[in-house]
């Protein structure tokens, strides 16, 4: 649960009357200065107070979990020059930054006509909730996403009015420019960003991004992870889920209470925290459901791994039911679980039974790079899970039967990877075959060895042999990526808003061990536009004017027809 920001009043230094009082009586009722030692009181409180804090921040910056993201001012001047109102530093576009749409209006590192009023932010300052035009009885109040907002892209402080303009703070000509102004504004609950989660922990893990509670916990994922010799489960869930910005539950045990739709987006409620997230978001949780801690709330993520042929069973299944895979899911899920006894006897295999029903869509198709490939492909290749057919020539110049079947990618990569598997499985065939001590001696290593289907096959299979299709993806996940390869799935229409980048990703590859891979597919949803029938569309039959076509006339006087003429057109020479 995020801590509240700021609660007044936090303690007997934000009530300078009772610290008058524990003076003494003197000092409170009788003494006729009281209201300069008030005062006094009140300033040496918020003075003790922010030591206070520092103090607070200093020993929860021990702890990684407890570290603050960022360091709170209480009070801090924020001096505005007139001079730098809507300069190029903070409203010019930059090459990284800007999201506009270039019309030959907007030049790069050239300040534009500004509607609103932009200021530079003083170094490190990464958010303030108030500005007072003093710190003791203010007169001038203005409110964060209000009358400003804060632009940490540009490190610039943009209001809706110019506070030049407004009667209620003073202006005083500027030190270093007698023909400037300037102006001090008093921040409230200030926060500075010194980049303390990367100065404390994130360092050693070599994580460095922007401040963000997401950073925090993407940092704390990686180091539980190390710390507990690898990625658990629970751990990856933790780090794909800081690096989404889908939060996972954080209480031990949290029970639902509420779950709909607002005009920000998807809410969830518990008894213990509040959790938003994208309208997009599907929930998969339940109202009154009590769950543990890192729970995910929305389909957003997906951690699979492949099926090596074995059994799966629910976590809510029945004791003592197990579930057969279905013959086309290649994919478990994370959440199932494996369901050991004592005693075989005590299984039932049902794969019919509801409870055994996948909570997964299949996979349709993995793309392979030149993270699985050698240096000799120029792109991906593509491994649909689809029944394809089997391509067969039993007269190939190398003596053995060779197979081949449709995968995507560039002709000449496809053609170079069967070559290759072709090549390799005839040096093991002709290998195997000439040892003496493997009976009987059998030429078996290529695909369509591999693929044959008679039981004691004594000559080179025919089409006849081998099966009519294949699974493209099958095939590879059943002698590639079966024990060290696992996959996530990510739906780009639940990332949170405040996500770190899907880049961030690479940070988990010093969770895993070195002969494990993890395939990440980002699943794109379109758009779709629903047309009412009877609203918006409407059939009508009219008629239209065509064009005239040109008319071109010939006088008799130009026609003439002189009768038929008989002539010799060809003869012999004598």
């Amino acid at each position: 649960m995020k801590k509240p920001e700021f609660v007044y009043p936090g303690s007997d230094l934000d009530r300078s009357r009772n610290l008058i009082a524990a003076l003494g009586s003197f000092w409170s009722k009788i003494y006729t200065g009281v209201d300069q030692v008030h005062s006094y009181v009140t300033a040496t409180a918020q003075v003790v107070n922010q030591t206070y804090q520092n103090l607070v921040e200093t020993v929860e910056a021990l702890s990684r979990f407890d570290v603050p993201l960022y360091h709170k001012e209480l009070l801090t001047p924020i001096v505005l020059k007139k001079s730098e109102r809507n300069s190029a530093r903070t409203t010019a576009a930059r090459f990284d930054r800007t999201t506009a749409v270039f019309n030959g209006e907007l030049i790069f590192d050239v300040a534009p006509t500004a509607q609103f009023f932009s200021f530079p932010l003083p170094t490190a300052l990464a958010d303030v909730a108030q500005l007072f035009n003093r710190i003791t009885f203010p007169t001038g109040v203005l409110v964060k996403n209000t009358d400003f907002v804060i632009d940490r892209d540009n490190n610039a402080i943009i209001f809706a009015q110019d506070p030049f303009e407004n009667a209620s703070f003073i202006k005083r000509p500027t030190p270093d420019d007698p023909g400037d102004e300037e102006l001090t504004l008093w921040g409230f609950c200030g926060n500075f960003d010194y980049n303390t989660v990367f100065n404390q922990f994130a360092y050693a893990v070599g994580i460095k991004l922007r401040t963000s509670q997401g950073y925090k916990d993407l940092t704390n994922a990686v180091i539980s992870g190390l710390v507990s010799g690898g990625a658990t489960a629970a751990i990856l869930d933790s780090a794909l889920a800081a690096i989404c910005g889908i939060p996972v539950s954080i209480g031990p045990q949290e029970t639902v209470e509420f779950i709909d739709n607002d005009a920000a987006g998807l809410l969830i409620i518990t008894d213990k925290a509040v959790y938003r997230f994208t309208e997009n978001a599907v929930p998969r949780v339940e109202v009154e459901q009590v769950i543990p801690a890192g729970t995910q709330l929305v389909y957003g993520i997906d951690v699979h791994e492949f099926f090596v042929g074995n059994t799966y069973a629910r976590q809510d299944a029945a004791q003592g039911v197990i579930c057969c895979p279905p013959p086309n899911n290649l994919l478990s899920s994370n959440d199932w679980e494996l369901l050991t006894t004592e005693t075989e006897d005590e299984l039932l295999i049902d794969p019919n039974n509801e409870q055994c029903q996948p909570v997964r869509k299949t996979i349709a198709a993995l793309a392979l790079d030149k993270g699985f490939l050698s240096s000799c492909f120029y792109g991906d290749l593509v491994f649909e899970n689809r029944a394809v057919p089997l391509e067969v020539n039993t007269a190939h110049h190398s003596g053995y039967t060779y197979v081949k079947f449709r995968l995507g990618g560039y002709p000449a990569d496809v053609e170079r990877f069967f070559d290759e598997i072709h090549d390799r499985g005839k040096a093991a065939a002709e290998f195997r075959a000439s040892q003496p001590d493997c009976a009987p001696k059998q030429k078996i290593g290529t695909l369509a060895h591999l693929l044959d289907k008679r039981v004691n096959p004594a000559s080179e299979p025919l089409a006849s042999h081998l099966p009519k299709t294949i699974n493209p993806l099958r095939f590879l996940v059943e002698n590639v990526l079966r024990n060290n390869v696992f996959v996530v799935r990510i739906s780009i229409s639940a990332l949170g808003l405040n996500h770190l980048g899907l880049y961030n990703i690479r940070h988990l590859r010093q969770l895993l061990p070195p002969q494990t891979a993890m395939i990440v597919i980002f699943e794109l949803t379109a758009d779709k536009d629903k047309i009412t029938p009877e609203n918006a569309i409407f059939e009508a039959v009219a008629n239209f004017t065509g064009m005239e076509p040109q008319k071109d006339e010939v006088p008799v006087s130009l026609v003439s027809d002189l009768g038929a003429t008989a002539r010799l057109v060809s003869g012999t020479c004598q």
